[in-house]
């Protein structure tokens, strides 16, 4: 290929492993690290219009199978979503169940963050201390 433009082209939509071999190679320092860039601990409306904690991870789609895979390290049934926004198309896991984000999620995180995720997930057990675990201050 003639240059840099045409080679990326040819491979922006390729995955360089199926989701079960990225769930193989998953740990969870390997979740930290994707998560200080890509995730995000926020919150969202209930069907009744309450606040609820969610934890999610959004990237472009072409990860779509990358987030499988984590989602599968996870082990929590939660569906990965597609959407477009402002000509971009994404891949979204949102986990809101008070259950996986109390003892799978925060588990994995609290105390472990190193950049400003690590002061949103502090800000974030502060406004759901029920997300704590027993063992946690």
């Amino acid at each position: 290929m003639s240059n840099k433009s045409e080679f990326y082209r040819a491979v922006r939509d390729e995955t360089y492993r199926t989701r079960e071999e990225i769930r193989d190679r998953i740990t969870d320092e390997y979740i930290l690290g994707l998560f200080e860039g890509e995730g995000c601990f926020g919150n969202m409306r209930d069907g009744r219009g309450n606040q609820v904690p969610a934890f999610m991870l959004k990237m472009h789609v072409r990860d779509k199978e990358l987030i499988e895979g984590i989602r599968d390290y996870l082990g929590v049934p939660d569906r990965v979503y597609e959407y477009k926004h402002g000509g971009r198309h994404y891949a979204l896991l949102q986990i809101r169940d008070i259950g996986t984000l109390k003892n799978k999620i925060v588990p994995i995180f609290h105390t472990k963050l190193l950049g400003h995720k690590g002061t949103q997930l502090e800000a974030w057990l502060k406004k759901y201390p029920y997300l704590r675990g027993l063992h946690q201050k």
